[in-house]
């Protein structure tokens, strides 16, 4: 028997709103990477516990920006032992990098440990530098993305591959620990490219993307796009799970304050993982306006007022969920501060929600007009949650 997270999309019918939890912190010289895996822990525990719905880990090498994560499922497992309920995610695992066989039989173990939470954003590469781990496997990584992501989800679901062994005799391979979940709830991570989010859509995975990679229009219709692509290919719209910094305080200036400087260090450690060049001034006034852009609008950083309505925006603009990322720098207590805000923010729009499936309870949505009759976005008709309120602030 399917469960509701055979898949992401089915979760869509059931999860409320659903609010999570995305980690992807920078080393930092002046505190021991231990230091960080504690606030993972402690802030996933706390989400658990809370009823947040989720937590992504990531993948990244060789550098300081999510240098912390070169392993997800190390550190899925750490979590899947500490939590009870939550989803467990890798957001992403490099696939060109791995061999399929390893990635089905490390995320089995995972699975195992969780009692069956885990789900897989798979992404394709881009560094070159990560590929000296693969380096035959650069050019052709796109490609060999999806070929080891089919390998992966047959050997999840049971079948065998085949192998050749150092003699050169075939030998049919089927991987153990068998996991719990049937099927491998799968993501596909997107950056940019619109045949990814196209790719997502036809494979009827769930699309994972970042908030502050774009203009609030160019996000929109790529989502539009997935869901198109998801709409032609397979019964109902899709799943897509937004990452957007956060960081929720008492007093929203106040917060902002204490953010700036957290954030300006972070987008620094993401701009030099870029290796461009460009002088010091130049650097120095790209990073004041990326850091207020994400200050006055492009992020969840302030009071819960304030963060709840960019929320709503979000749900609005096409997001089914939000996965927030909260380990950018800020101190531990605020980590964890934020994650309270969180719990109070998601039960909060539910119970709006749970009013609303008492107006119409034909629908089920939070307004009468069934989707695809209303004139909305294709992007905005795939969410129930609650929509904006009526301040007229717009996030995205």
């Amino acid at each position: 028997m399917r469960s509701e997270h055979d898949d992401p999309n089915a979760a869509s019918h059931t999860a409320q709103c659903p609010v999570g939890l995305y980690f992807f912190s920078a080393c930092d010289e002046e505190m021991p990477a231990a230091a960080g895996y504690e606030v993972l822990i402690e802030a996933a525990k706390a989400a658990d516990q809370g009823g947040l719905d989720f937590v992504w880990v990531p993948e990244r090498h060789f550098t300081p920006f999510g240098g912390a994560h070169p392993n997800p499922a190390v550190l899925a497992a750490a979590l899947a032992v500490a939590t009870r309920s939550i989803r467990i995610r890798a957001g992403s695992v490099v696939l060109p990098l791995h061999d399929p066989i390893r990635v089905a039989e490390e995320w089995a173990v995972v699975d195992n440990l969780s009692g069956g939470r885990v789900e897989l954003s798979s992404a394709t590469g881009w560094n070159p530098r990560d590929f000296v781990l693969a380096p035959e496997q650069y050019v052709q990584r796109a490609s060999l993305a999806k070929e080891h992501l089919r390998t992966v989800q047959a050997l999840w679901s049971g079948a065998t591959v085949q192998r050749v062994g150092p003699s050169g005799a075939v030998h049919e391979i089927r991987t153990y620990p068998r996991p719990i979940q049937p099927r491998l709830p799968h993501w596909v991570t997107a950056a940019g490219n619109p045949a990814t989010f196209r790719y997502a859509g036809e494979t009827g995975a769930g699309l994972l993307t970042s908030y502050g990679l774009f203009p609030p229009a160019q996000l929109a219709s790529l989502i539009s796009e997935y869901r198109r692509a998801h709409a032609a290919h397979h019964t109902g719209p899709g799943r897509v799970s937004v990452m957007v910094h956060a960081a929720i305080g008492a007093d929203g200036r106040q917060t902002r304050q204490l953010a700036q400087e957290p954030l300006r260090r972070y987008l620094e450690a993401y701009a030099n993982q870029q290796e461009t060049r460009t002088d010091a001034e130049t650097f120095r006034k790209s990073m004041d306006f990326a850091v207020q852009r994400y200050l006055r609008g492009r992020s969840l950083i302030g009071d819960r007022d304030e963060v709840e309505k960019m929320m709503r925006d979000l749900y609005a603009s096409g997001a089914d969920e939000v996965a927030c990322l909260v380990d950018f720098g800020v101190p531990r207590t605020t980590v964890l501060e934020t994650v309270n805000h969180l719990t109070e923010i998601k039960y909060r729009l539910m119970s709006e929600r749970t009013a609303d499936i008492g107006r119409y309870p034909s629908q089920g949505l939070s307004d009468p007009d069934p989707p695809g009759t209303t004139g909305r976005p294709l992007a905005a008709t795939a969410n129930s949650c609650p929509p904006p309120a009526s301040s007229g602030r717009s996030a995205v």
